[in-house]
């Protein structure tokens, strides 16, 4: 049996990030358009949630500081090794006014944010079977129907993308980790897998 996992990486309290833009692509394909057009979608909120996590680590840090109090151990879904300084000074007192357990609360929930957006491009990418950066008619029907979604065939590919995009969109906002989860199993259990070419991927959105 494949076994799943949420997205894993090295991260502490430490206040400084380093967030890339994404690239301009040429698509050469309608393929490889559902198939970047879905990649760049979830990498833009991906850097949406490195950000928002980066301002409340860092305020939370901040607090403890002013309180004279060591960080109090988390546990954390997601690890990040620190990455150089960006410059980043959030003004603390005006983000969070209500102090340490309200930055604390922020930095709970940024990081569980993350962990999704970065473990749903993990399943984006598992669903590109064949590792060409394209989506095939029969990987866009096996991704979608793996969450309970139609597909009909002649449709255009944009329709596709927007379910596509849209579900992203809807599991992240109500944090639904069990059902990515669930999907991805899905996918694994047709043959899919976690491919060393996904794992590169994966790794350039990470740093």
């Amino acid at each position: 049996m494949v076994h799943l996992c949420t997205v894993f990486l090295i991260v502490g309290l430490t206040g400084g990030w380093c967030v890339q833009g994404l690239q301009t692509t040429a698509w050469a394909s309608p393929g490889t358009d559902v198939f970047q057009g879905f990649t760049q979608h979830i990498g833009a909120q991906i850097g949406k949630d490195k950000q928002e996590f980066a301002i409340a680590d860092s305020c939370t840090v901040y607090f403890y500081q002013h309180l004279n109090k060591k960080p109090r151990p988390e546990v954390e879904r997601i690890h990040f090794s620190p990455l150089s300084k960006t410059g980043l000074d959030p003004d603390c007192a005006k983000l969070f006014p209500e102090g340490l357990e309200q930055a604390r609360q922020a930095f709970g929930n940024t990081q569980q944010r993350l962990s999704l957006s970065l473990t749903f491009f993990q399943m984006a990418l598992v669903g590109d079977g064949d590792d060409n950066q394209e989506y095939s008619a029969d990987e866009i029907q096996d991704v979608l129907e793996a969450f309970g979604l139609p597909f009909q065939e002649g449709q255009p590919l944009g329709i596709h993308m927007r379910a596509l995009t849209g579900l992203f969109d809807s599991i992240r906002r109500d944090v639904q980790f069990k059902v990515l989860m669930d999907g991805m199993q899905v996918l694994m259990n047709k043959g899919y897998r976690f491919t060393d070419a996904d794992q590169t991927a994966l790794n350039q959105e990470l740093n």
